[in-house]
């Protein structure tokens, strides 16, 4: 059984990954942020993380951007595979 500060964790988590994928496919952070309100509603980032998501994600290598959450202390890399896997 998760732990509501465990949930709110994943829901971040899993929103970085979207803002991730999203980037690579060149969709405007604006629209990431529309589509992301649609499925995580209350639980949705603001748009301006949303945009300081999609800068680093652009400065770094898509990829292989780090989605830890540093305040939660969760350490996990994205790869090429994963993305490719689905």
């Amino acid at each position: 059984m998760h732990s509501e500060t465990e949930e709110f964790s994943d829901v971040r988590f899993n929103q970085r990954a979207v803002i991730e994928f999203l980037t690579a496919e060149k969709v405007p952070p604006i629209e990431i942020h529309r589509q992301m309100q649609a499925v995580y509603g209350d639980q949705c980032a603001d748009v301006s993380t949303v945009r300081r998501c999609e800068t680093r994600f652009k400065d770094g290598h898509l990829g292989q951007a780090d989605l830890s959450d540093k305040h939660e202390g969760r350490i996990s890399k994205t790869t090429a595979a994963l993305v490719e896997g689905y």
